[in-house]
């Protein structure tokens, strides 16, 4: 395996994609290059391609009761849930995990008097107490993370599943951090949406789709008839069978890596907070291995990220779609940060080419930079 730059410290914004991935995806482009909606001989072996690719995805995320609609991002996919739920469904609220992605989250502001939040609780997660006194005659879909892209938290969908089936509320679970990274079994969880993008574990970019049980929702995209009219474009078949490649490379090693990179996020954890006085840990020990969030009191959280680029490393200030902003994580105020500590906040995650070294050369510049 070709492994990347070691200093390369940001994989939950994009996983730098596998060689099996990339050469699954220069062979099926090569051979099955014909639109699978064509009606002729190369049209129909791609539509069967793309069926068998499908039911391949299916085996390995123990997906057995619904299908898959392809999407070309997570971004897209939610989107998809939301807009067209609301639009079918004109007199119907929904609820959002207040530590959702901007591609959920933006949802409250284009609908302000339709979205109310969840918002987290002491240990930084949203409570099923919370959820269940939430819920209202007129909710018809609950938004939440597998796994929150900022601070690495894990929810328990399979407990989050039972208590919207219970209500006869339809779920969203936003997976695009978790796919790949901790043991998926979707046929355990009462869910009705489960969203993913394929360059979060080492698939190529514009990949992504929603495992889906219920298909009552309106179309995002007009146009063909592709994925029965609920989506349309061309399917991209193989961006599929790279994301499966990916995904068969992940799991083969999830176990080893799993116990590799939580070993390695919490030595340089208890390090920084032995080293350093006064940061402040926003991940959980129990979160997502490798990925660490850290607010340090007292500096911006952007000017590390620049001081650690010069010396060649690649860390975040927390989703990739705030690495521009000002204004301080809402998810790290959310666990009740105060805005100082918040504005100091930096996300640091591993992956498949993290070393040793380089997290012990990553803690010294950090070090450098702050004392």
């Amino acid at each position: 395996m070709t492994y990347p730059d070691p200093k390369y410290l940001d994989y939950s914004a994009s996983t730098p994609p596998f060689q099996s991935a990339m050469d699954e995806f220069l062979e099926i482009s090569g051979k099955y290059y014909a639109n699978p909606s064509s009606m002729h001989h190369s049209g129909r072996k791609a539509k069967q391609l793309l069926l068998d690719l499908k039911n391949d995805l299916y085996e390995l995320m123990h997906f057995h009761d619904g299908r898959l609609l392809l999407c070309s991002s997570a971004t897209e996919a939610n989107n998809t849930v939301l807009e067209g739920l609301l639009r079918k469904h004109p007199g119907k609220s929904i609820l959002v995990a207040e530590d959702t992605h901007e591609s959920i989250w933006y949802i409250r502001e284009k609908y302000p008097e339709r979205v109310d939040v969840l918002p987290l609780e002491a240990h930084g997660q949203v409570g099923l107490e919370t959820l269940a006194g939430s819920i209202r005659d007129n909710t018809l879909l609950i938004c939440m993370n597998h796994v929150c892209n900022e601070t690495g938290y894990i929810y328990d969908i399979e407990k989050f599943g039972l208590l919207c089936a219970k209500n006869n509320v339809k779920l969203l679970i936003d997976g695009t951090q978790a796919v790949g990274h901790i043991q998926v079994n979707l046929n355990a969880c009462l869910f009705d949406y489960y969203t993913f993008s394929a360059h979060k574990f080492g698939g190529v970019r514009s990949v992504g789709g929603i495992f889906m049980r219920d298909d009552e929702f309106l179309p995002l995209l007009s146009g063909g008839k592709q994925e029965w009219e609920m989506r349309a474009g061309t399917e991209n078949v193989a961006g599929l069978a790279a994301a499966i490649a990916a995904l068969r490379t992940n799991l083969d090693m999830q176990k080893e890596e799993s116990l590799r990179l939580g070993s390695l996020s919490t030595w340089l954890e208890e390090e920084l907070v032995r080293q350093i006085p006064g940061v402040v840990v926003n991940s959980p020990k129990q979160g997502l291995p490798g990925l660490v969030s850290l607010s340090f009191p007292r500096f911006k959280g952007n000017e590390i990220v620049a001081a650690l680029s010069l010396a060649g490393f690649s860390v975040s200030t927390g989703s990739a779609c705030h690495a521009n902003a000002i204004e301080p994580s809402r998810i790290v105020m959310a666990l009740g940060r105060n805005r100082e500590t918040a504005s100091g906040t930096i996300r640091i995650s591993m992956g498949y080419g993290t070393t040793e070294e380089a997290v012990g050369a990553l803690l010294q510049e950090i070090r450098n930079y702050v004392l």
